[in-house]
C-alpha cells in the first residue's frame, strides 16, 4: 500500500502539497460528524484530532523530498507580523459582528461546540483536549495550510492567463459540465493545451508573487475559513505572500532563500496567539 502512494504521490507536484489539506480538511468533518451529538460524543474528540495529526505529520515527513520548500527557518520579519496579524484577525472579526449587528457576539466556554461538554463532563479531558488543540493548531497546521496554499496554489496561479485556461481545463472535465460547455471554443482550445495549472506550478519559483498569485491564493485560503474570519485571512494572506516575496527573492543566493519558514512560523505564532486569546479572554468564538 505503501509503495502504491509512494508512486503516486511522486506522479504529480500536486498530490504531496494537496494531500494533507484534504486530509485534515476531510479529518475535520469526519470529526465534526462523529463529536459531540454525533455517536461517539465529545470524548472521541481527542483521539481523532490526534489520530488526524499524527497521519498529516506522517505525510509530511515521508515525502518532505518531494517539498523541499518545506523547512523551519527563521527570519527577523515572523516576529512584527505575527504581532501584527495576531492583532488584526481579532479587530477585524469583532468588526465583522459590529457590522452584522452583533455586540456581543463572545462565546462562553459552556456554549462551545466541542470544548463546551468537554469542560462540562471531566477537567481532565478538557484540559488535554484543548492542549492538544493548541499543539495541532500551533505545530501542524501551518505547515500543510502553508505548503498548500503558500507553495501549490500561489504559484499555479501565477497569471490569469494561465490560471483561466487552468480553470477551463478543470471545467471541461467534470462530468455533466464538462459535456454541457465541450463545445465552447474557449473550452476547446483550453482542452489542446498542457495542464495550465501545473504547468505554471512547475515553472514560477516559490518567491516569483504577482498581485493576482496573491489575491487568488487568498481566496482559496477564506475559503476554509468562517465568513467573519475572512478579512483576518486577506490580512493575512497579502502579508505572507509579501513574506514569501521578501525571504526568496531572486536577488539572494539560493542558500538564503528561506523557503516557506518564515512564514510557517509567523502563522503558528498567530494561531498559537489565537488560542493563548481563547484562554486568556474566555471567548471560544475564535478557536
Amino acid at each position: 500500500m505503501l509503495v502504491r502512494l509512494d508512486k503516486w504521490m511522486a506522479a504529480s507536484p500536486w498530490h504531496p502539497r494537496v494531500t494533507p489539506f484534504f486530509v485534515y480538511i476531510l479529518g475535520l468533518a469526519v470529526s465534526g460528524a462523529l463529536t459531540p451529538e454525533g455517536r461517539l460524543g465529545a470524548y472521541a474528540y481527542l483521539p481523532l484530532y490526534a489520530l488526524i495529526c499524527g497521519v498529516i505529520v506522517f505525510l509530511l515527513w515521508r515525502y518532505r523530498a518531494l517539498t523541499p520548500e518545506l523547512n523551519l527557518r527563521f527570519h527577523w520579519t515572523v516576529l512584527p507580523s505575527a504581532g501584527l496579524l495576531l492583532a488584526a484577525w481579532l479587530l477585524l472579526g469583532h468588526g465583522y459582528n459590529r457590522l452584522m449587528g452583533v455586540e456581543d457576539a463572545r462565546v462562553a466556554l459552556a456554549d462551545a461546540d466541542v470544548f463546551g461538554p468537554l469542560a462540562a463532563g471531566s477537567t481532565l479531558a478538557f484540559g488535554a483536549a484543548f492542549v492538544a488543540r493548541g499543539l495541532g493548531m500551533s505545530l501542524v497546521v501551518p505547515l500543510f495550510e502553508e505548503l498548500f496554499v503558500r507553495s501549490a496554489v500561489l504559484r499555479a496561479v501565477h497569471r490569469w492567463r494561465g490560471t483561466r485556461t487552468g480553470l477551463l481545463q478543470f471545467a471541461g472535465d467534470m462530468p455533466g459540465l464538462g459535456d454541457a460547455i465541450a463545445e465552447r471554443p474557449s473550452v476547446e482550445a483550453a482542452q489542446k493545451e498542457p495542464p495550465a495549472l501545473t504547468k505554471q506550478l512547475i515553472e514560477t519559483s516559490l518567491g516569483a508573487v504577482t498581485l493576482f498569485s496573491a489575491f487568488a491564493s487568498t481566496v482559496v485560503f477564506a475559503a476554509s475559513h468562517g465568513v467573519r474570519d475572512w478579512a483576518g485571512c486577506f490580512a493575512c494572506g497579502f502579508v505572507w505572500c509579501a513574506m514569501i516575496a521578501y525571504t526568496n527573492r531572486p536577488s539572494l543566493p539560493e542558500d538564503r532563500r528561506a523557503g516557506l519558514g518564515p512564514v510557517i512560523w509567523s502563522h503558528g505564532l498567530v494561531n498559537a496567539g489565537l488560542w493563548g486569546w481563547t484562554w486568556w479572554s474566555g471567548d471560544w468564538q475564535f478557536l
